[in-house]
């Protein structure tokens, strides 16, 4: 290269761009002294600064390295006739291209729809906000006509998705006029970035998946170990045949955290009148229970019902009875018979003490609406089972009526959201219940303590919430990894490619145009291999909704982020190194 020569075309390119030697020596970062240097050819700059030199000229790296700008070359008839026909040629191939960019774009347009769908139904489900029953797996959601199922229109918009990206793919490939996607001539590259996506999509799947399925699971753990409480005694030694107070009664009933609760109140009574004197008129048992469940093994198929009657009976006030077998025949009644019973209820005259005492109650007409074998059916269970059985919430009305302290023998339920225990016991506790003490000594059978039986619950809660606490910590972690796979897997693979880059920036395209070139051929790439994992992990691991929508879009943003640093890593690259090999 003459330096005389390329002297005098810096200085011509200066004086063109209205620049002193200052100037251009400021917007290369070297002295004045230099650039006088250059243009007087006592000097030649560094092979680095051969590239900034060229933009700051307005001129290309050939052109900077030849000392001379392209001139256009003369042209006869023929010559002028040779270049109107691959004019018309080229106006036919820009038609051809504009026809392929429109079905490109109609296709990656149908992709869009297709990510955005997919994303929708992702937050939606993350969300909550989808209805019924949600099937963890292609295989799982069988039955009903196939457009009623979400699964498959999931699936199929993913594979909507991988179809119309690889055709406009295809398009683009295909059209000569795009010498910028390159993805063609280099197809074992693209397709490991393509492998490489799906496989870390399918990973992180697999990471929240396991999130997800322990969360559910602690969701559906109050299911799976119901948490039980009873009422007993202060020192807990009993929990049938107490006296627990209508103040705790109706806490209990208006506690949103008491589900399927069993009571029962016991009395006596006698057929028609009892003769005062004549204790053996007041020969039968009365149990008045809220429901079925609270007879213990008794089941609503034991009772040989009249016809319209059932176990809700017990549910509500009505003034209807559940006869023994042996009463029932032993007296020749039939369903539908009225019975009018005696009743007299127990109370202590000290409640610090045990010792009973009985009054009459009321006198009630009852409707026979079942009968049933208790003895046969308590199985010893109690020693002495009830003759008749009526509503609990009938006899305690009774007692309101005769403004008679009201007293339940029993109380059993399930606590409605085991993940609320702390919640439900400061409720407990400020109703006025205690815990149970077994060193207290208590003889009165009041109903006072509360027993939960938590421990089964609360250990297995703690271990899902531990394992839940410990995957969420990698979380970060996970995310910098990927944009660690990101940046290593793209510099290795595109580091054969800096020879393009050069040839691409030393024909006058900037850091940015190059940077947005193969920036989008990556991400091209990054799409295809994101979506298809996506569908890949729904088909083989389920979990439509969520994991999968945020696993592909955690693994597109962060595998481009480190994807982008190393695209910009290996642009910073001198040219003439790249051209000519230098370290």
């Amino acid at each position: 290269m003459d330096n005389i020569k390329f002297g005098k075309f810096i200085r011509e390119a200066r004086q063109g761009k209205g620049l002193t030697q200052k100037q251009l020596a400021e917007s290369l970062h070297v002295s004045d002294k230099a650039v006088s240097k250059w243009e007087n050819g006592a000097g030649f700059p560094d092979i680095k600064i051969l590239e900034p030199l060229a933009e700051c000229l307005g001129v290309s790296l050939i052109e900077l390295m030849q000392s001379e700008k392209s001139a256009e070359p003369k042209i006869d008839r023929q010559e002028a006739e040779q270049i109107v026909a691959e004019t018309i040629f080229q106006s036919k191939q820009t038609e051809e291209w504009k026809r392929r960019m429109w079905k490109a774009k109609v296709l990656l347009g149908a992709c869009v729809c297709g990510i955005l769908y997919l994303i929708c139904v992702g937050i939606q489900y993350l969300a909550g906000q989808r209805n019924g029953t949600v099937p963890n797996s292609l295989w799982e959601s069988q039955g009903g006509a196939w457009y009623e199922n979400p699964v498959f229109f999931y699936v199929w918009a993913g594979i909507l998705v991988i179809v119309c990206g690889a055709g406009a793919v295809y398009l683009l490939w295909k059209n000569e006029s795009i010498r910028e996607v390159k993805i063609g001539r280099h197809k074992v590259k693209s397709l490991l970035t393509i492998l490489m996506d799906m496989l870390v999509v399918f990973l992180l799947h697999t990471y929240l998946s396991n999130i997800a399925n322990n969360e559910q699971q602690l969701t559906t753990l109050p299911e799976a170990i119901p948490v039980h409480a009873y009422i007993t005694t202060a020192d807990g030694s009993r929990q049938t045949g107490i006296y627990i107070k209508d103040k705790l009664v109706q806490g209990l009933l208006d506690s949103a955290y008491v589900d399927k609760l069993q009571m029962d109140v016991r009395l006596k009574a006698g057929i028609d009148k009892v003769i005062p004197g004549q204790w053996n008129t007041l020969n039968l048992f009365l149990e008045g229970v809220n429901c079925i469940e609270a007879l213990g093994a008794v089941t609503e198929s034991d009772v040989v019902w009249n016809t319209g009657e059932g176990a809700f009976i017990l549910q509500g006030t009505q003034e209807k009875c559940i006869v023994s077998r042996e009463l029932f025949e032993k007296k020749g009644w039939k369903l539908g018979d009225k019975v009018t019973l005696c009743q007299w209820y127990y109370y202590r005259e000290d409640e610090r003490y045990a010792e009973l005492f009985m009054n009459p109650l009321q006198t009630v007409e009852y409707e026979i609406a079942g009968y049933m074998d208790m003895r046969g059916a308590w199985n010893g269970q109690f020693v002495i089972p009830p003759d008749v059985i009526v509503p609990f919430h009938a006899v305690r009305n009774y007692y309101e009526q005769e403004g008679i302290p009201f007293f339940a023998n029993s109380a059993s339920f399930q606590v409605s959201d085991s993940l609320c225990l702390n919640a439900f016991k400061q409720e407990m506790k400020e109703l006025g219940f205690q815990s149970v003490a077994p060193t207290v000594q208590d003889n009165s059978l009041n109903g006072v303590a509360l027993n939960v039986n938590d421990g089964a619950f609360i250990s297995t809660a703690e271990h899902l919430r531990q394992v839940i606490d410990t995957v969420r910590a990698f979380f970060p972690f996970l995310l910098v990894l990927i944009v660690g796979v990101g940046y290593l897997i793209t510099l290795l693979l595109l580091q054969s490619r800096k020879n393009e880059m050069a040839l691409l920036r030393s024909i006058g395209l900037n850091r940015r145009k190059c940077f947005r070139i193969f920036f989008v051929e990556q991400l091209t790439l990054v799409l295809t291999g994101v979506v298809a994992g996506s569908v890949l992990s729904v088909l083989i691991q389920g979990n439509y909704g969520g994991s999968s929508v945020l696993a592909g879009g955690l693994v597109g943003v962060c595998y481009m982020a480190g994807n982008s640093l190393a695209l910009r890593k290996l642009l910073d690259v001198s040219v003439m190194e790249a051209l000519f090999g230098a370290e």
